[in-house]
């Protein structure tokens, strides 16, 4: 856990759309995810993706394991 610039959020991204790699893609976010500099879903919008929601905060993975495994497995 460190801080980040600025600027790896804003950016534009230069990589392919996610949606053009062939591979099953999550945009995961956290009810209560309070550490994005913008709402979530405009960082799912960005890769293309609509967000799936799921319990906790950002560090939901640490605090809510089953219910981001559930999700990823459902996605």
């Amino acid at each position: 856990m460190t801080p980040l610039p600025g600027h790896y959020f804003l950016d534009a991204l230069d990589v392919p759309a996610v949606t053009e790699l062939g591979i099953p893609a999550l945009y995961l976010l956290g009810e209560d995810d309070r550490a994005l500099p913008l709402p979530g879903a405009e960082f799912a919008a960005r890769l293309g993706r609509e967000p799936v929601m799921v319990p906790g905060t950002h560090e939901g993975l640490l605090t809510h394991p089953d219910e981001i495994a559930k999700a990823i497995l459902n996605g």
